[in-house]
């Protein structure tokens, strides 16, 4: 699978971000605690100073519960720190209320408590008065404020990424989409191109980087333009020339030889009657052979005619000349329904695109009675204020794809590409075969 170049480059910033992000959130948390350690250090000291200034008026107090108490509570207004006082025991009694870990648990979850929690830095100091020992007065540091607010800058940092990754991804794709565009519009151009439409043409202000080939394309498409119009008038150009010299070579052959040929069948006719008459056999035998030959001759010269120039479509006119082609087709294949339509004023057309249109039917139904096996075909002939649409259509075994520079097909794509036009062979194996044909009418030569 091909991965797209926004796509790659999505996923490459979007890593890089998230190493950013992940880098500076480590960084962060790791000072974090450092910090946390050091003011937990410095309140501790600072809360030992309070203590053991406050230890020697224990030696004159009636009642060493309450002045332990007050010394415990004025320690505990401390930041960052807890004070109890347990027995010899280790049980607390004083200032044990709510504890469980920490005074006040921190507002995060236990796996980042865990990572911040610093080493316990404890101050003990055991309380005696007289002889007697009562128990400890336990300092601790306690960092569940520090936790909670770290925990909370990490959320705010969490969010930021977020909203900033989501936003620089936004803003990153748009910029490829609006960059990468011009390459999308260029791809569509070639695709025209590939469909032989030479019109196709890129914008070349949209990106400076892309100015070059762009520029580059619109010429290649320029000159392919100029060259296929060019083409396509020579090619007509040299199909006019040669329908015209195919009429002419065909009407010197109807109009010169073809006389000459009945002169000499009659002249033998006379000279057989004679030598009949005379009981010539072998002048007779002779005369039958030159008839035969002449004949022939003559047969030769009808399919020459027929091929250089249909002699219906001058004596009949394009409709007729195409109604009378099927017609033959019915009579000699029976087994197949004939159908067609024809609309529009078909004598008006040029003569080079009249006789193209016809070449192209009878080299379309000869395929259909030849190779397509079909019981069905219809051929359709269409014209409107612009175009002349053919249509041939077949009920037969169709053609593979492989076969489609077949059976004449090429000199059919060239004679109407030579007329700017286009044809297109709608085929699938089993399912018979469209030839569909379009025309352009132009009117320099109407």
């Amino acid at each position: 699978m091909i991965m797209s170049l926004k796509f790659r480059l999505l996923v490459i910033v979007s890593i890089i971000l998230l190493i950013n992000f992940v880098a500076a959130g480590y960084f962060m948390v790791h000072n974090a605690r450092q910090a946390l350690v050091s003011e937990m250090a410095s309140s501790t000291q600072l809360a030992k100073g309070l203590l053991i200034n406050a230890l020697p008026t224990l030696r004159f107090s009636n009642d060493l519960s309450e002045r332990l108490t007050l010394i415990v509570d004025s320690v505990r207004d401390t930041r960052h720190i807890r004070a109890w006082f347990e027995d010899m025991h280790g049980q607390p009694l004083i200032g044990h209320e709510d504890y469980d870990g920490f005074i006040n648990k921190p507002d995060a979850p236990n796996w980042f408590i865990k990572m911040m929690e610093p080493e316990a830095v404890a101050f003990r100091r055991l309380i005696t008065k007289g002889s007697k020992s009562y128990g400890y007065l336990v300092v601790e540091a306690d960092p569940s404020d520090e936790v909670t607010e770290v925990w909370r800058d990490v959320q705010v940092l969490f969010w930021l990424a977020s909203f900033f990754l989501t936003l620089i991804l936004v803003l990153i794709y748009l910029a490829l989409r609006q960059g990468l565009r011009p390459l999308q519009q260029l791809a569509e151009a070639l695709d025209k191109l590939e469909k032989s439409d030479f019109s196709a043409r890129v914008d070349t202000s949209a990106v400076k980087e892309l100015h070059p080939i762009q520029l580059r394309f619109n010429h290649v498409a320029s000159v392919l333009e100029n060259t296929m119009a060019e083409n396509h008038a020579l090619a007509g150009n040299m199909l006019m020339v040669q329908e015209s010299e195919r009429r002419d070579l065909s009407r010197e052959l109807h109009d010169e030889l073809a006389p000459c040929l009945f002169g000499i069948r009659v002249d033998l006719a006379d000279i057989k009657r004679i030598a009949d008459e005379h009981q010539l056999t072998e002048i007779s035998q002779k005369v039958s052979s030159v008839k035969t030959i002449t004949a022939h001759i003559q047969t030769l010269v009808r399919k020459m005619l027929s091929r250089l120039r249909p002699m219906t479509l001058d004596d009949l006119g394009l409709a007729d000349a195409l109604r009378d082609m099927l017609l033959n087709w019915r009579d000699r294949q029976p087994e197949i329904d004939w159908e067609w339509n024809f609309s529009g004023d078909l004598v008006a057309l040029p003569d080079t695109l009249q006789v193209t249109i016809y070449r192209l039917v009878q080299e379309c139904t000869t395929n259909c009675v030849r190779h397509a096996e079909a019981s069905h075909v219809k051929v359709e002939v269409k014209l409107d204020d612009e175009t002349a649409k053919v249509t041939v259509t077949d009920n037969g075994k169709g053609l593979d794809a492989n076969l489609i520079r077949g059976f004449g097909l090429i000199g059919m794509r060239e004679r109407v590409s030579a007329l700017g036009g286009r044809i297109a062979f709608d085929t699938e194996e089993g399912r018979g075969l469209q030839v569909r044909i379009l025309i352009p009418l132009k009117s320099d030569d109407t």
